[in-house]
């Protein structure tokens, strides 16, 4: 208000109290002085009543009946809304009195509380703002609640004499909502016809606990995540039909708090097709094993079969199948025929496809021997010679060998670059070669073809395809990482290669890439069974599926970085050296399910009944079915190779040049020849490149110093 003679302009301190309570005593003015500021405090509520005393006065004067007063309340009505999601809101009223003359007065007031939970006051000048606050909306609930604010001037405390304008009433209208729900989008956005069951999630904003998901229009079971996130459970049913589905959220049962639809589509369903299998090739005799199907129509009732027998299968896509094989299944060599079958109204059942179900190979096609690593091979028969079949000088330290129609193929390690050359397995006369080739190279063999990977260590790699009857280029391609070469792996038609944590898998007929998959580390190599790709990483196990590259299970055990080492993995059980060079864990290689720990030197030679592993210069052989030690095996106390086994035997070598073979049920000795040079360590040397025995095609090739010796094991493997 203005100051000036005819109106009040101070206020003064004042109380409340309730109906029947006696009136609060005020304090007056001091006389001709000035008059303190005003101390305004809330609306006290007890039973819905509120009760407040104001005095208002000019210094040294005394209100009366005889001064002309009148109540200013503004607004008269007050509107306002909020949602069951939303905070509780407030309003504002202002009060004021106008006087004739100087003088005392009290404002006095009740308010119903059918939405209001509190009144507050302060003042702000002349003015007092009375604050309505109202109840939580969220527990008050949907609906339209209607109170009334009462205010009175008057002379007195006892509020007997009220000013003119008095009382005035302000109508208070509290309207509760529930929000609007606003989608922003799905998660699958859209399926094939006849997908399974599977959990739609929908994404955006002003969800509630009770909101609901419809289907199109149909409520479906949904669960609250967030206040921007909620999922469904859709069935079989709802998605056997190509066709379009609104897809909305209601905050409330009556419809009234609907979102706007999204639409999610369901496609038609494609001519069934079966394009591949993973694998094409397995052998006979092996672990059962998950077959992957790749093409097109698949739906949640399709079934892979197995001669028209049906596996138990599981969808993963409309364009990928797994099925279980037993063992039981592959105890022979044959041809499969593969189907997937769909229901009539689904496209019956697809055109076969044919597995091979091979004999074991007897050629030593990797590092480790096979694409496993598992350093074991079963000939028909073994003796061991009093001799060498042959020794060949190579001109610098070699490699792994591999061994495959009747050849030998070794890289050399020659003033820091690599030759690749191949030798005659029955003379060791070179058949050609030596070819040079950048930096370090290692090689692998599948199908009649061999593979190299070269290059200079932390630079790009290539791997090259080479006859192995000519030693001409077939292609090459760029290995993607920068790191030193690993052992490629060849099997089913694709090869592998890691290199600073990136596995690369090339068309074994053509190197074109097939795929990438990082999996952490920098070095290393993978392991390859019939139905999964392992890496070991410090920390860290990967398995992927060796046709398209996608995770079938991972491992990490806390921690990453650097380096890698040589997975083994065999009996359906993987062994992963992710703790140091090649100590660490062994999982379920289907599930990923850890079994236990291991710790060695190099890399283990594994049977179907008993683990071989070289711990500080000490063989041991450890039976599978219980983890006992069967024995111990010191040698001359310098083992340094990774053992390898043939049939009932084990062979390792040392650093003294000698060479040892246990029976390997009970660990003693039964035969030794001495190379007179170091056997080279089956780690991996300064500059990449890796080394050790190898046994295939009934012979047994050891690198030792600058030579390579070929012992015949059996003339008829």
């Amino acid at each position: 208000m203005n100051k000036n003679t005819n109106r009040l302009f101070g206020y003064q301190a004042y109380t409340f109290r309730d109906p029947g309570m006696s009136a609060a005593s005020v304090a007056p003015c001091a006389s001709h002085g000035s008059c303190p500021t005003p101390g305004l405090s809330a609306f006290r509520a007890i039973a819905g009543v509120i009760l407040a005393g104001l005095l208002l006065s000019g210094c040294g004067g005394g209100g009366g009946s005889g001064n002309q007063a009148r109540l200013s309340l503004t607004p008269n009505n007050v509107a306002v809304t909020a949602t069951t999601a939303g905070p509780a809101p407030t309003a504002l009223v202002q009060a004021s009195v106008l006087a004739s003359q100087a003088g005392s007065f009290y404002i006095a007031g009740t308010a119903t509380k059918n939405g209001i939970a509190s009144v507050s006051a302060a003042s702000s000048g002349s003015v007092d703002n009375i604050t309505i606050t109202f109840k939580d909306p969220g527990v008050l609930g949907p609906g339209t609640y209607a109170d009334t604010l009462t205010i009175s001037g008057c002379y007195d405390q006892g509020c007997t004499s009220q000013v003119s304008d008095s009382p005035q009433t302000v109508a208070v209208t509290y309207a509760v909502t529930v929000p609007l729900p606003q989608l922003s989008s799905l998660s699958p956005a859209s399926v094939i016809a006849g997908a399974p069951a599977f959990t739609l999630t929908v994404n955006g904003s002003s969800f509630l606990a009770q909101s609901v998901v419809l289907w199109g229009g149909s409520p479906r079971p949904t669960t609250y995540i967030s206040a921007n996130q909620l999922t469904a459970a859709i069935t079989v049913a709802d998605v056997a039909a190509a066709g379009t589905v609104a897809v909305m959220v209601a905050n409330a049962p009556d419809g009234s708090a609907n979102s706007s639809p999204l639409p999610f589509s369901i496609q038609p369903l494609p001519a069934l097709a079966l394009n591949s299998l993973s694998p094409r090739t397995v052998y006979a005799g092996g672990t059962a094993f998950t077959l992957a199907v790749f093409g097109n129509g698949f739906t949640a009732s399709s079934v892979v079969t197995w001669n028209g027998s049906s596996l138990p299968t599981t969808y993963v896509s409309g364009t990928t199948l797994r099925a279980s094989v037993t063992a039981a299944q592959i105890a022979s060599t044959g041809t499969v025929a593969v189907s997937v079958a769909n229901p009539p109204s689904q496209g019956g059942t697809s055109a076969a496809l044919s597995l091979t179900i091979a004999a074991p190979s007897i050629d030593a096609v990797s590092y480790q021997m096979n694409p496993a690593h598992t350093g074991a091979v079963t000939f028909s028969s073994v003796s061991f010679p009093a001799s060498s079949s042959w020794s060949v000088n190579v001109g610098g330290p070699a490699s792994y060998a591999i061994i495959a129609g009747g050849r030998v193929f070794v890289t050399v390690s020659v003033n820091s670059n690599a030759q690749l050359l191949a030798l005659n397995a029955s003379t060791g006369a070179t058949l050609w070669g030596p070819i040079a080739l950048s930096g370090t190279a290692n090689a692998a063999y599948d199908t009649g073809m061999l593979f190299v990977v070269s290059g200079v260590g932390v630079t790009s790699q290539t791997i090259s395809a080479i006859d192995p009857t000519t030693g001409n280029s077939k292609w090459s391609s760029s290995v993607s990482g920068g790191w030193f070469p690993a052992p490629p792996v060849a099997a089913d038609g694709v090869v592998y290669a890691l290199d600073s944590g990136l596995v690369n898998a090339f068309d074994e007929a053509t190197g074109a890439t097939l795929w990438q998959q990082y999996v952490s580390g920098t070095s290393g190599t993978v392991a390859v069974s019939v139905d999964g790709v392992y890496s070991s990483a410090p920390c860290t196990t990967y398995d992927l599926q060796p046709l398209v590259g996608t995770v079938l299970w991972s491992n990490n055990t806390g921690c990453s970085g650097g380096g890698g080492a040589v997975p083994v993995v065999a009996n359906g059980v993987l062994y992963s050296p992710i703790n140091g060079q090649f100590s660490g864990n062994v999982f379920d290689a289907e599930t990923g399910t850890l079994l236990g720990s291991f710790s060695d030197n190099y890399p283990p030679a594994v049977t179907a009944t008993t683990a071989f592993f070289l711990n500080n210069s000490g063989l041991q052989g450890i039976a599978r079915s219980n983890n006992q030690i069967l024995w111990t095996f010191a040698g001359d106390g310098a083992l340094v190779t990774s053992p390898v086994t043939v049939n009932n035997y084990v062979i390792v070598g040392s650093s003294s040049g000698n060479l040892y073979a246990l029976d390997g049920a009970t660990g003693s000795q039964v035969w030794t020849q001495s190379l007179g040079a170091p056997i080279q360590s089956t780690s991996a040397g300064s500059l990449g490149m890796y080394s050790g025995l190898a046994a295939g095609d009934g012979m047994l090739v050891v690198p030792s110093g600058n030579n390579v010796t070929a012992y015949v094991l059996s003339t008829n493997p």
